[in-house]
């Protein structure tokens, strides 16, 4: 946990993030809209989540684009510096450190301690940066919420449990069933 005196709070820029990682804590450190946001490593379904969503997406990932899954900045700008789980790239905005530009597509895996802030901040966040596509799987109901930039406002094109089949035709062509990245030791 980041212990913050009365000086510390405030408006955060990318040299404050830079500073605070510097520790080597093994936790994952954001920063949304100037705050300093810090998480703990993710559990075992994330990332088993996060693995079979990259397998599924890499072979219908379009040349000119990159496929990456977190930890990886995500530099929006100075106070914005997010890791979505996994995440699509135009190649031109791979950095030598992180990506410099707004990812084609963001998804995040929901957890406790991220649910909020990924439905919520992050939404916002990449709504006002223009990323055209964002998703949020929830490993606790089995679903995935797709949302895609309409006129620079988010509109909310699938929201899918279990073994309903979803097809997308961007920025990929895929058709998935949430049931298909959720291996069988984690369905209840």
């Amino acid at each position: 946990m980041v212990s913050m005196t009365v000086e510390q709070i405030g408006i955060y820029t990318v040299a404050d993030l830079e500073r605070e990682r510097e520790r080597d804590d093994r936790l994952r450190w954001e920063l949304l809209d100037g705050e300093l946001v810090v998480t703990p490593s993710p559990v075992p379904i994330h990332q088993d989540i996060a693995f079979e969503l990259a397998l599924l997406l890499r072979p219908v990932t379009p040349e000119g684009m990159h496929l990456y899954l977190a930890p990886l900045d995500v530099r929006l700008d100075e106070r914005n510096v997010l890791q979505p789980d996994v995440l699509i790239v135009d190649e031109s905005s791979i950095g030598d450190e992180a990506i410099e530009a707004v990812p084609i597509l963001a998804v995040e895996i929901l957890s406790p301690s991220t649910r909020r802030r990924d439905l919520m901040t992050k939404l916002d966040i990449l709504q006002r940066a223009g990323c055209p596509h964002y998703w949020v799987i929830d490993p606790a109901d089995r679903s995935v919420r797709i949302w895609e930039l309409v006129r620079g406002a988010y509109r909310l094109v699938v929201h899918a449990k279990g073994d309903h089949e979803v097809t997308v035709s961007a920025p990929v062509e895929l058709t998935f069933r949430v049931d298909d990245l959720v291996p069988e030791r984690w369905r209840g």
